[in-house]
């Protein structure tokens, strides 16, 4: 294997950004906006900071200054960044800036010249800039993550007592060409930006689920599923997808076998979905929703998050590898890797809000 400075930073950006999504991943909404004193930034108002940075210095990277005359800095240390979607909205956005910008370069272009606040830097030198910035705000985000979840921390490097194991592992190997985020970063949506994902989506329909009146709620039109039913066919789907990843991997080898190809992009996963929808499906009896009545809608919005979290915990259990190895079949999607299932519950979950949003107008 032999890459490239841009391939590598690329990594590397890509390595830390995951870092930062292990974090997110461990801190309750509240811990998020948490704020030490009026002096300290909370790990929202660094991801506000790290957007703002990123939109300004990756875009038009070659042919405009980085500092932008729109960006407005000192507003990106004000903490009013209100809830994780939002967090986790710039924070996206923000990588997706730089990513962009990164794919459109090759190694010839590190020697040309480009400005920050009318300092010229090679875009070697602008790209090391930000591998040194980025970092370091990581860095922060995962040291008030240590501080706030204190014992319940669950560790993103070689964990305290296991430097001699995970050495021995690697000595074990020949002397070989490689790069330190292999067997790291192996898929773009990782277990950590997964998580996210779920929540967020399944946040979307409760909101939009509780706000309805009764009426709404439960109205359908003949052999129609109203607003509570569909919200329950999502909860059944998120305790299958709960149930499939607490079973012991032995199991899960065993009962439904493993994956020989790699899992496949979140887009991707979209498009069949979209293809399988527009044949037609009719779930399983097992999926199909029973009535609801308006007045146990509490309680099911408080069962789905019960089955969310429960999902989240299993799979805090499976590592990235495991994710694209394991086969979790879907009646109507076929065979998927583990992750991809995962990755079907968002857009499960993100179809059926849709469907509400459509019938109760």
């Amino acid at each position: 294997m032999d890459i490239g400075h841009i391939a590598s930073a690329r990594k590397q950006f890509a390595y830390y950004k995951l870092l930062g999504e292990k974090t997110f991943a461990q801190l309750s909404y509240e811990e998020l906006f948490h704020q030490h004193n009026a002096d300290t930034n909370s790990v929202a108002t660094i991801v506000k900071h790290l957007w703002g940075n990123m939109r300004s210095r990756w875009t038009d990277f070659l042919t405009s200054d980085g500092e932008k005359a729109w960006r407005d800095r000192e507003a990106e240390f004000d903490n009013d960044v209100r809830t994780r979607e939002a967090m986790v909205a710039l924070w996206e956005e923000g990588w997706g800036c730089l990513f962009t910008a990164l794919d459109g370069l090759t190694d010839d272009d590190l020697g040309r010249i480009i400005h920050i606040r009318n300092e010229g830097h090679t875009v070697l030198e602008a790209i090391n800039r930000q591998l040194a910035h980025y970092p370091y705000h990581v860095g922060q985000i995962v040291h008030i993550g240590k501080l706030l979840r204190a014992t319940d921390w669950k560790s993103l490097s070689i964990p305290r007592g296991g430097s001699a194991a995970f050495n021995a592992d690697k000595f074990s190997k020949p002397k070989h060409r490689g790069h330190f985020t292999d067997g790291v970063l192996t898929h773009a949506h990782t277990a950590p930006l997964l998580v996210e994902e779920l929540r967020t989506a399944h946040a979307g329909l409760w909101t939009l689920v509780n706000a309805l009146e009764p009426a709404k709620a439960t109205a359908a039109e003949p052999g129609k599923w109203n607003a509570l039913q569909h919200t329950v066919h999502i909860h059944q789907g998120v305790k299958a997808m709960a149930n499939y990843l607490t079973l012991p991997k032995a199991v899960s080898a065993e009962k439904f076998g493993r994956m020989d190809r790699p899992s496949m992009t979140m887009d991707a996963l979209k498009q069949k979905y979209s293809d399988r929808l527009a044949q037609g499906v009719v779930p399983p009896d097992r999926f199909t929703p029973a009535a609801v009545r308006a007045e146990d809608r509490d309680e099911l919005i408080t069962d789905g998050r019960t089955e969310l979290e429960r999902l989240i915990g299993a799979l805090g259990a499976w590592s990235e590898e495991e994710l694209d190895a394991f086969m979790c079949p879907h009646p109507a999607m076929g065979p998927l890797t583990a992750r991809e299932m995962v990755m079907f519950t968002v857009l499960h979950a993100e179809h059926h809000t849709r469907s509400i949003v459509r019938i109760t107008g």
